[in-house]
């Protein structure tokens, strides 16, 4: 793939050149590109947050408070992959719709007058990211609250501390390699998504996941190479920067 971004194509007869020419990765600077990488970057983001906020409590419960049900609840978090990811988004896509289950279910309860637009915008392939990979948020979640030793809690009740302070001093941080360890299983698939925004986004939601395949298919592959080589290296950024900030050791722990 990183030979491919550095040759050129002549699009008469397909034959490449390994020149090693940067003219591929100089038509990335046009604004479609621009505009899909900013907004793969803000979905990814945005999703990631999304999967923390509604993956961490129902990790808690399922590791703390699930009991002899906590087989079950796995597996139903899990029942999901065991279907297509495109018929997961094309279902997303019925119940999103104007006609939709979501939009009747909100006029029924009165919380709007006219249903909202849900599909072939941001909003959707949020919803649909979230939705398809927040089982990935929730187990290394899972995980991590489940090792905690429950004495750790005793301890913490015995010396005074409330439910609150207990959860901030204790179960945060030592969970917290779990959540490092979702947020960036979630963060990396999430910045290349190319099914859902083609489902439920619409012609102009592409992210750089779907300009990577329209660059494949018209046969431009030094461009589609180059986007895909980039997606890449942000990809290792990010992993950089969550090194530096929360450590090697802490970022081992998350993947042990």
């Amino acid at each position: 793939m990183a030979a491919y971004s550095f040759a050129t194509q002549d699009y008469i007869t397909g034959a490449f050149t390994f020149d090693w020419t940067l003219e591929p990765w100089r038509r990335l600077r046009n604004d479609i590109f621009a505009d899909a990488l900013v907004r793969s970057l803000v979905i990814a983001t945005s999703a990631m947050v999304a999967c923390a906020i509604v993956g961490y409590p129902l990790a808690y419960f399922v590791a703390r408070h699930a009991g002899r049900f906590r087989n079950v609840a796995l597996l139903l978090i899990i029942v999901p992959f065991w279907l297509s990811f495109i018929v997961r988004a094309f279902a997303w896509l019925d119940l999103l719709s104007e006609a939709g289950y979501v939009n009747r279910l909100l006029m029924w309860m009165g919380l709007i007058n006219e249903p909202l637009e849900l599909v072939n915008n941001t909003t959707g392939i949020l919803i649909g990211i979230t939705y398809g990979y927040l089982p990935l948020m929730v187990f290394p979640l899972y995980v991590s609250l489940q090792r905690i030793d429950e004495r750790v809690f005793e301890a913490s009740r015995d010396l005074g501390a409330s439910a609150f302070a207990t959860f901030r001093r204790v179960t945060f941080p030592l969970a917290l390699p779990g959540l490092i360890a979702g947020c960036i299983i979630v963060w990396i698939p999430a910045l290349g998504e190319y099914v859902i925004p083609q489902i439920l986004g619409g012609a102009k939601t592409y992210m750089v996941g779907n300009i990577i395949a329209v660059n494949f298919e018209r046969f431009a592959w030094p461009e589609g190479a180059a986007a895909a080589l980039a997606l890449v290296l942000i990809a290792f950024a990010f992993i950089i920067v969550v090194r530096l900030l929360v450590g090697r050791e802490r970022l081992g722990q998350a993947f042990d």
